[in-house]
């Protein structure tokens, strides 16, 4: 089963852990389950106009005029030229891991304020009630960087590592009379590395071959950033398509969701993600931004009709922002 079908214990509640001029560093999502700590991390360097090719051929010839930090955990030579993740063991020694689903981004290229940023999710064996990372970019100037994460002890974890399969739903039916619109002013992209997430990994809605789960809740910059990770099996993962239905936006396959305020539920264009799938299953992992009602409670609207999955009004208590 891929470990994200399993849901965790969330570790940490996000938000920027260095802010230097080369670069800062924020945890996007952090994840402790009995098979191992999962950390989501997002590292933005300041305005740059060039694009990716060029920054990279900079930082290789050293025509930047970047003092490379010095390494003392790094080796002293790799073949690194982007952000190294790894963690201290009790003796200090670090562990580097490679980061799996990298992506990058330029950044704006005019008339906006984000630099190009880096976004990786790294895999640590398990880890209980503590754990350090150490971060290193030598080659612009970056130093190591050591971040203290208090973590969740090894008894909730082991409560909270359940399949999404047999987790608890807490789900009912959507009223007849919550009229139903799209978000017709969606963002252009939080800085959700700077965010702070006030719900964790739970499942939304459920039925025999399909599955949606809720892996993070964002509250950033006046909006919410959710990530959802729906999963169909059997004969539907093949004949999976694309079903709007009434009110809805079109978009990628995979679940929908809404966010209820003053008697409407607002539907989220599909933001960034991707879906993979074959003859017996289907995968798709989005990321949408919804208006953020405010407030310690929030109710959404879950959709995926081509799954077989009724809509779905879900209850979520949120965490301090």
């Amino acid at each position: 089963m891929p470990i994200d079908e399993t849901l965790g214990v969330l570790a940490h509640r996000g938000g920027l852990v260095v802010r230097r001029p080369q670069l800062s560093v924020g945890i996007v999502g952090a994840v402790s389950r009995t098979t191992g700590l999962e950390v989501e991390l997002l590292a933005r360097r300041p305005l740059d106009r060039r694009g990716a090719t060029e920054r990279q051929a900079g930082i290789r010839a050293g025509r930047d005029g970047v003092v490379p930090a010095p390494r003392r955990l790094l080796p002293a030579y790799d073949e690194g030229l982007d952000l190294r993740v790894g963690r201290l063991d009790p003796d200090g020694r670090a562990h580097w891991v490679f980061g799996s689903r990298t992506s990058s981004s330029s950044g704006d290229h005019s008339g906006g304020t984000h630099g190009p940023s880096l976004r990786t999710t790294v895999r640590f064996p398990p880890l209980y009630d503590h754990a350090s990372l150490v971060l290193a970019w030598p080659e612009i100037g970056f130093p190591e960087s050591i971040v203290d994460l208090p973590l969740p002890p090894r008894d909730a974890v082991e409560r909270g590592t359940v399949p999404i399969w047999d987790a608890p739903v807490d789900a009912g039916p959507v009223p007849d009379s919550l009229r139903r619109r799209t978000h017709d002013a969606p963002h252009p992209g939080p800085a959700v590395e700077a965010g702070r997430i006030v719900a964790g990994p739970r499942v939304l809605s459920r039925g025999a071959d399909a599955v949606v789960a809720l892996t993070r809740l964002t509250a950033v910059d006046g909006v919410l950033s959710a990530e959802v990770l729906s999963v169909a099996r059997g004969p539907r993962a093949g004949a999976m398509s694309v079903v709007p239905g009434p009110g809805r936006p079109p978009g990628l396959p995979g679940a929908t969701v809404a966010v209820v305020h003053d008697g409407e539920a607002v539907w989220a264009p599909h933001g960034s993600g991707g879906s993979s799938g074959g003859p017996d299953v289907f995968r798709s992992r989005i990321e949408f931004v919804l208006p953020d009602p405010g407030g310690s409670e929030l109710g959404l609207v879950v959709a995926w009709p081509a799954a077989g999955l009724p809509d779905v009004l879900v209850p979520l208590s949120l965490d301090a922002r």
